[in-house]
């Protein structure tokens, strides 16, 4: 069972550092916005106390179970409302998203992820992207815990109205902080979900990226994320 504090963060990046010495060569100008690269969240800006995205969009943790009376347990940043990820220090000059859950049972699904929102709400509705000009998609992740990770392509409140079932990619982590690189045209949605168009509906109309963790058929397990540098490239 892990210790619900500041302390587990600590420690889980002091493995992070040790194990992976190429994120120290990495400088923030990777953050640099070109014509051919859109920096979704370089996870360097901080508004009320949160982490933003590169343009202000707000970020969030949310969790979901088949047994919601045995739901995950997430912590992030320190009495946050709506939760959300903690800014957590790589290098000198890095900053990156980062949280801890803890899967329980009884429960044949359950998850948690973090929701980075490119844009600010206008008017109280969420702001979407074009991004149907990108080919992929790019993040640099560290896992302790878990082994596979899920990425989703998200869009709320402009027509669409899925609670769950968005296109999606999951893979394998690797040992370290790696940057992971897919097509776009890769993402699927599950087989039980409802279709979308994944251009006009999805990649024209993009407001939002999750990454997160999840299980089935849940054992008890915990472990860390850390997330940086999300970014399209064409």
């Amino acid at each position: 069972m892990m210790k619900w504090s500041r302390v587990c963060f600590g420690l889980a990046l002091a493995l992070l550092c040790v194990s992976n010495t190429e994120m120290l060569a990495q400088s923030a100008d990777s953050s640099k916005a070109s014509d051919d690269k859109l920096v979704y969240a370089d996870f360097q800006k901080v508004e009320n106390g949160r982490l933003v995205s590169s343009r202000g969009g707000r970020t969030q943790l949310n969790r979901w179970a088949q047994n919601m009376g045995a739901a995950p347990k997430m912590v992030g940043l320190e009495n946050a409302d709506p939760p959300g990820p903690a800014p957590t220090r790589v290098t000198d000059q890095d900053t990156a998203a980062a949280f801890q859950y803890e899967m329980r049972m009884p429960n044949e699904w359950a998850g948690v992820n973090m929701e980075v929102f490119g844009q600010p709400e206008k008017d109280g509705k969420p702001v979407a992207d074009d991004i149907s000009g990108y080919k992929y998609i790019t993040v640099r992740i560290f896992g302790k815990g878990p082994q596979s990770v899920r990425v989703e392509l998200v869009s709320r409140g402009l027509g669409l109205n899925l609670e769950s079932g968005y296109p999606q990619m999951t893979f394998r982590l690797s040992p370290g902080f790696n940057t992971y690189k897919f097509k776009l045209d890769g993402f699927r949605q599950p087989e039980w979900a409802t279709h979308v168009d994944f251009k006009r509906d999805i990649l024209m109309k993009l407001t939002s990226v999750t990454i997160g963790v999840f299980c089935d058929k849940c054992i008890v397990e915990s472990g860390t994320v850390v997330v940086d540098n999300l970014a399209f490239e064409k």
